[in-house]
């Protein structure tokens, strides 16, 4: 008999990616773009690189697991699809990454987009995701009427889900870290409305 997780990834996701969004909308392209002298990234690189990441993470799950069917899209990435990396200026040697893994000296030159481009990418990235999970949720609620080799797919993804909810909440400290250094407020400090 499976054991049914106690917790509701879908749920997770969309509390942390409101949070993200609601702090990468309330900054100025100013703050967006700051950083501290000797620091190699941006607020605007860290909301892109949850972007990409996230783009590519249910795309990479889709590629690698075609077993899930139909149902579920393609593997495209919104970033491919859309030739973000040209539209943006992206190195073309860097088009397939995704932030991990850059030195400092490129991570710090990376052409940032507008804000309004970068959340709503972001935003696009968020709700691709968020649909896989629910549509995991309905199509395989537990691991019943799964053969062993779909079980282990199965709790591999999950397992990659709940890292992913941890790298955005890592990301989001990261960031609002960089936000209290500009204006002396960090979200501890700020009025919510």
């Amino acid at each position: 008999m499976s054991t049914p997780a106690l917790y509701d990834a879908l749920a997770l996701f969309k509390d942390i990616h409101k949070v993200v969004l609601e702090f990468g909308e309330g900054l100025t392209e100013d703050q967006l773009r700051w950083r501290p002298r000797g620091y190699s990234t941006s607020i605007g690189f860290h909301l892109w690189h949850l972007a990409r990441e996230t783009d590519y993470l249910r795309a990479i799950i889709l590629e690698r697991n075609p077993q899930l069917g139909t149902d579920f899209g393609d593997s495209t990435e919104i970033w491919a699809k859309e030739n973000l990396a040209k539209k943006w200026g992206f190195p073309t040697e860097l088009n397939a990454t995704v932030g991990t893994g850059l030195s400092d000296e490129v991570a710090s030159v990376l052409p940032i987009p507008p804000k309004d481009e970068l959340i709503n990418y972001l935003k696009r990235s968020y709700g691709a995701l968020q649909e896989f999970v629910k549509l995991l949720d309905e199509k395989y609620p537990n691991f019943e009427n799964v053969d062993e080799d779909m079980q282990k797919r199965l709790q591999n993804i999950r397992l990659n889900l709940l890292v992913f909810l941890s790298h955005d909440c890592r990301h989001l400290g990261t960031m609002e870290c960089l936000k209290g250094l500009q204006t002396g407020f960090g979200s501890a400090t700020e009025k919510r409305g």
